[in-house]
């Protein structure tokens, strides 16, 4: 898979005489990727285009085999994010079933465990991946612009980024019964209830988080705010996609 933005000057005619600039593996990504620069001899570039590596293949291998068989499967297209994975597999397999209206617990669970994973994905992405860049600033030194440099310098951020993913990991476990891959979702329900016990070891947490995530948004809306030539301009990209909310907010 490639995203390309691609210049008029850079043709199929002329593409073989620019020169070649690979950056592989990118790294601070949820997965596998690379970029690929082609410049002129003035340095001047005239195409840029982001490769996807990876190679899955589930919606093939997955033909033919029970229906029941596919949350389990397809969870394990990630290791970050198989709970997104196994839930929308779950959905689906309620609507080959006629299951689609779940009984209240059964859907708080499937919301709750994918709350857990939305925690530990997202305090991974910026505690891990994006932190440093905000911490440190785009032009300081790669070196330490990682997550040890964050560890070195703002130890007390990257133990709250270390225990609010840990939280959401154990939200999962709590729910599929284990932290990655586990399985909860089958057709029109879940399989396994959340106990008293459970419950109140995630409660007795539970105001910290809340804490933690509230100022991980702080950082990074300061950090957007105070620096204004970059939130006129970061991450500015036209497309088709559009984002719709539902009256109730959802």
């Amino acid at each position: 898979m490639e995203n390309d933005m691609t210049s008029d000057l850079a043709t199929a005619e002329n593409r073989e005489q620019l020169n070649r600039f690979v950056i592989e593996p990118v790294s601070r990504v949820e997965g596998h990727g690379k970029v690929t620069l082609l410049a002129d001899d003035d340095n001047v570039v005239r195409e840029v285009r982001l490769h996807i590596v990876e190679f899955r293949g589930f919606e093939r291998f997955i033909q033919g085999r029970p229906y029941w068989d596919v949350p389990v499967v397809v969870q394990r297209l990630c290791g970050i994010c198989p709970v997104s994975h196994h839930l929308a597999a779950g959905k689906a397999i309620d609507r080959i079933v006629g299951a689609e209206k779940l009984t209240p617990t059964a859907k708080k669970l499937r919301e709750l465990v994918h709350f857990g994973q939305i925690l530990q994905s997202h305090a991974l992405h910026f505690f891990h991946l994006s932190s440093p860049d905000l911490l440190f600033g785009f032009d300081s030194e790669v070196q330490k612009r990682n997550i040890i440099g964050v560890i070195e310098a703002h130890p007390d951020i990257a133990i709250q980024g270390v225990k609010l993913r840990k939280y959401g990991q154990e939200i999962i476990r709590a729910i599929c019964g284990k932290r990655i891959h586990g399985t909860g979702a089958i057709p029109g329900g879940m399989n396994k209830r959340l106990s008293r016990k459970e419950r109140e070891h995630l409660l007795e947490q539970i105001d910290q988080i809340t804490e933690w995530s509230i100022a991980a948004v702080d950082l990074a809306k300061n950090y957007f705010l105070s620096n204004t030539p970059l939130s006129e301009t970061f991450g500015t990209m036209p497309s088709n996609f559009m984002s719709l909310v539902r009256p109730d907010g959802a």
